[in-house]
């Protein structure tokens, strides 16, 4: 027997998503002995310990890469379009041409044309770590 003022009925798709993801098949916690359980925890803070290290090692890593490009980029927009900057003309004694204006290196390296022209569109979507609420509609058509 229906039951009075039912609200809309759920998608069968979505119940069974919505059920897979809240019931995850865990293990029941570990119980150990005290020394047991001491063990666990040094090697446990080891390895916490280590993966700290790598973090800050791959941090400063990229910081040097970043600093390093952000030297290059100084070292284009100071630049004229024969490769000299200001320090260099005058040491060679070379005047400075007008027409190449200072910095147009820089300025067509940081141009960003066609830049997406390449890029499938699955690219261009948010990627997301779970499924839609409303699940995937396959009887969809045009």
């Amino acid at each position: 027997m229906a039951r009075k003022n039912a609200g809309p009925k759920t998608d069968m798709r979505v119940t069974v998503i919505r059920y897979h993801m809240r019931h995850p098949k865990l293990p029941r916690t570990l119980s150990f002995a005290r020394n047991r359980h001491l063990r666990h925890w040094t090697i446990h803070r080891a390895w916490q310990l280590h993966q700290a290290k790598l973090r800050r090692a791959r941090k400063l890593e990229l910081e040097r890469q970043f600093n390093s490009m952000a030297a290059a980029c100084e070292h284009l927009r100071l630049m004229d379009g024969n490769g000299l900057t200001a320090a260099d003309r005058t040491r060679l004694g070379v005047t400075a041409d007008p027409g190449k204006s200072e910095g147009r290196l820089f300025r067509t390296a940081m141009q960003k044309n066609k830049i997406w022209d390449n890029v499938p569109i699955e690219y261009a979507r948010i990627q997301t770590d779970t499924p839609p609420k409303d699940g995937w509609n396959s009887v969809w058509t045009r």
